[in-house]
């Protein structure tokens, strides 16, 4: 079971406002987001405390479990950086100007029209590692803290609500035995929490 019931001593955890658990690039644009609206917020960033906006990245750096590349739609991102940033300033590797799909039997190569899924005309060709980056760098600027080398354990529940995230050890060996530069878990209460892991990620499930 991935959630426990915890009591939530004060002494035993880490207080923030929000917390958001994945650094991938839904996980980041929420920071990013969050950080927008508080900046027009200062009394409810108050409010949340000296931490208003925590995330959990499980690796060394956020974008470092982000390999692919991708072809990005940039709607989203337009939206989220309106009047801010234009998508030229961002890191990408130029928009796609045409496609091309073919069928391919054993002898021939035949053209056929794309399919609608398969159009790409006016999308952006990205790494999402460096796009993670991005993020994250805009993520911190808004004052959010990302935690790295931190995964979420297990969903702490107070009442039959969700209060936060138990955080996995450190610093243990490939049989789970503790290393010399072991650090047990601990418990990040939010007020909300934000699970941004992707389909596969534990918690969520």
């Amino acid at each position: 079971d991935d959630r426990l019931e915890v009591s939530l001593v004060p002494d035993e955890r880490i207080d923030v406002g929000i917390l958001i658990v994945g650094g991938g690039p839904g996980g980041l644009a929420c920071a990013v987001r969050l950080g927008q609206l508080l900046e027009e917020q200062p009394d409810m960033r108050e409010q949340l405390g000296e931490v208003p906006v925590a995330l959990l990245e499980k690796g060394k750096q956020p974008g470092s479990h982000l390999l692919s590349g991708a072809v990005m739609n940039p709607r989203a991102i337009r939206k989220l950086f309106s009047g801010r940033l234009a998508i030229e300033d961002m890191p990408t590797y130029g928009q796609v100007e045409h496609e091309a799909v073919y069928l391919l039997t054993r002898g021939r190569a035949l053209r056929i029209p794309p399919p609608p899924t398969m159009m790409n005309r006016g999308n952006w060709v990205v790494s999402v590692a460096e796009l993670g980056r991005f993020l994250a760098e805009h993520a911190e600027a808004g004052g959010a803290m990302i935690l790295p080398e931190t995964a979420g354990q297990k969903l702490l529940v107070d009442h039959g609500r969700v209060a936060g995230v138990r955080t996995g050890d450190k610093g243990r060996g490939k049989d789970g035995e503790p290393l010399a530069n072991f650090e047990p878990g601990v418990d990040v209460a939010a007020r909300i929490t934000v699970l941004a892991e992707g389909t596969a990620g534990h918690l969520t499930t």
